[in-house]
């Protein structure tokens, strides 16, 4: 059964090329004369075909691989360094053979094709198992056509690999194909939204192939670091195989498990590593009396002495290091160790609780795919009852607060681990994230200068961000004034004061002040009174989105400036207000004025509602935060009021 994962959509140009060939050397002429690529003008090179073809054979998925490249520009020549990185381990798991490559340049329209030979065929070893085979093609130039192809075996044959799509820059043609075997069934795991809705497929006795045309290239856009979770890729997952063949036909054997037995062999991993006890572990690790208050108040304590007294290092994964006793003992532990000391606390004190798998953000899947098989999670949450209220806890962050979890970890659902009774569950991490910025704005009579008194309440997930950025200023020595240069150009900053209440409030206080000097000696001030917003610059610039806008949490800042109308000045022009939003009202703005005699006063609300917001948004999207970035960075005008006859 072929399921469909819908994850991102994403607008798709007719494709430009004429019908491929897959073979090393067959460039037609269309290829020949490429030399931009439509849909997306600028890109260096281009893959003009990119193609595997695997199959299972004596116990090893054998694949073969062909691409052929087009150097666009001088900055598209790095493609002639290919670099395939691939597991080795200690048994050959994956290996790299059948080599070849060839370089193909023009001379008044006539092919100069150079073969390569093993002299330009390097194996790097870089570590822990992983080798790198690097093929560096000679004399590459604007217009030479790379060509290469390989074999790729791999021992794993229960969960393929199978084929990405996309590449670095963009991809005219790229197909995949593999022949199933009889006695192995496979779970197809399809995702992203050229796969599920653009892709040519073909399915015959066991042969099946997919085709994308037209591909853009993968990279980074604004608010959108995950956008591996987005990539068009097919994936297969063993889920049986025939144990033998009877008179009444053939006996079949599950390789996967349910979730209820994968969550007990986790359990079990656990156990064995000391995690899971009986005799109470506070006692070992903590001199606080735990001995009264809530749940919430006792798991709170616990939580802080973990935070604070451990150190937090090491990659977040779901298998652990150390066991438990070596993690007491080093006092060192990573996420997913500390966590698990953590649930061991907090079971000895009663509290009913348990570890919670997540495929976290920019692992590779933006859903969990319903098929019980462990390689999709590569974190641990802890769940647990408080007071008869269930509550996501997280010790990811050394900065957060009881409660936080870091955001990376805010997927739809996870694997909930419970004895004989493991299962899916979603995940809602509620907060209220928010942006409180109060500017009072008034002209020093004795200095001269234009003085902006701000305040700053940064709450939750924005507190968190504002605690970041200081203790990365506090660390490097550097001043604290440097949190605001880049919005305030020719205002110098003075006088900031931090108030971390993360902990008792969930907040963080900034004030400040930003000075205008000889302000007064000007006929006309010009100036932006709403200089804090990060949205006074339209981030999201580029024509078209291949990835969804990943805003990472639903959040509001409110803006407010009292601008006290200096004596002999008047007002000459401000903005007018304005309320915007986009069909659905994922993302609202409001922006208002009010003339209060000798205050005027001016309000922007930005709210976002929905923090992931679809490709075909985009347009949408673009058009409002542009209008938001004018009103935003739109500025008042005093002048000095003619003096009276």
């Amino acid at each position: 059964m072929i399921r469909k994962f819908l994850i991102a959509a994403a607008f798709i140009l007719p494709s430009l090329a004429a019908a491929q060939t897959l073979k090393m050397g067959e460039i037609n002429q269309s290829e020949i004369d490429l030399n931009e690529v439509a849909y997306e003008p600028g890109a260096g090179a281009v893959y003009l075909v990119a193609s595997g073809e695997s199959r299972i054979n004596n116990s090893i998925l054998e694949t073969q691989h062909f691409y052929r490249i087009k150097i666009l520009s001088e900055a598209g020549k790095e493609h002639g360094d290919v670099r395939i990185r691939f597991y080795a381990g200690t048994g050959n798991v994956e290996n790299i053979s059948s080599v070849k490559a060839q370089i193909t340049n023009y001379d008044g329209g006539r092919p100069l094709v150079t073969k390569l030979d093993k002299s330009n065929f390097f194996e790097v070893d870089l570590g822990d198992g992983v080798k790198e085979l690097r093929i560096s093609f000679p004399n590459t130039q604007v217009g030479s056509i790379l060509e290469y192809s390989y074999k790729k075996g791999d021992k794993n044959i229960e969960f393929l690999d199978g084929w990405t799509f996309q590449r670095s820059v963009p991809v005219l043609f790229s197909k995949y194909q593999i022949t199933m075997v009889p006695h192995l069934e496979y779970k197809t795991i399809g995702q992203g939204a050229n796969f599920s809705t653009k892709s040519e497929r073909t399915s015959d006795y066991g042969n099946y192939s997919w085709t994308l045309r037209d591909l853009y290239a993968l990279k980074e856009e604004p608010y959108m670091k995950n956008y591996r979770d987005y990539v068009d890729r097919v994936e297969f997952q063993l889920s049986r195989y025939q144990r033998a063949a009877t008179t009444s036909g053939p006996e079949w054997a599950d390789y996967l498990n349910t979730w209820e037995k994968l969550g007990d062999e986790m359990i079990e991993y656990y156990s064995v590593k000391g995690f899971y006890r009986t005799n109470p572990l506070e006692r070992e690790v903590l001199s606080l009396d735990l001995s009264s208050g809530t749940q919430k108040e006792k798991a709170e304590i616990a939580y802080y002495y973990i935070r604070d007294n451990f150190v937090n290092e090491g990659s977040d994964w779901i298998y652990t290091e150390q066991t438990l006793p070596q993690l007491l003992k080093s006092k060192k532990g990573a996420p997913g160790e500390l966590i698990l000391a953590y649930m061991g606390i907090l079971k000895s004190l009663g509290i009913e609780c348990s570890p919670v798998l997540i495929g976290s953000k920019g692992y590779g899947r933006s859903e969990i795919v319903p098929f019980p098989f462990l390689s999709q999670f590569d974190e641990i949450l802890l769940i647990a009852n408080l007071d008869g209220q269930n509550q996501f806890l997280d010790l990811s962050d050394p900065l957060a607060p009881f409660g936080y979890v870091d955001l990376d970890k805010h997927v739809k659902g996870g694997l909930l681990l419970k004895k004989n009774a493991s299962s899916l569950i979603s995940i809602d991490i509620k907060h209220s994230s928010n942006k409180l910025v109060f500017s009072n704005i008034k002209l020093d009579k004795e200095s001269g200068e234009l003085v902006i008194d701000n305040s700053i309440r940064n709450s939750f997930y924005e507190g968190l961000a504002a605690a970041h950025k200081i203790e990365d200023l506090e660390d490097g020595n550097k001043p604290l004034e440097e949190f605001f240069n880049e919005n305030y150009q020719a205002f110098e900053i003075r006088n900031v004061s931090v108030e971390n209440r993360l902990q008792e409030r969930n907040m963080v206080n900034i004030s400040f002040q930003s000075v205008l000097k000889n302000a007064a000696q000007e006929e006309m001030l010009v100036f932006n009174p709403l200089q804090i917003s990060q949205f006074s610059k339209n981030p999201f610039t580029q024509d078209f989105r291949v990835f969804p806008v990943d805003f990472e949490y639903a959040f509001k800042e409110t803006y407010t400036a009292n601008l006290v109308i200096p004596e002999g000045y008047e007002l000459d022009d401000y903005p007018t207000n304005e309320s915007i939003t986009i069909p659905g009202s994922a993302i609202t703005f409001l922006y208002s004025t009010e003339n209060l005699g000798d205050i005027f006063k001016i309000t922007a609300k930005f709210e976002v509602r929905e923090p992931l917001i679809s490709p075909v948004r985009y347009a949408d999207l673009k058009f409002f935060m542009e209008s938001v970035a004018t009103k935003l960075a739109t500025p008042v005008i005093l002048i000095k009021a003619p003096a009276a006859d």
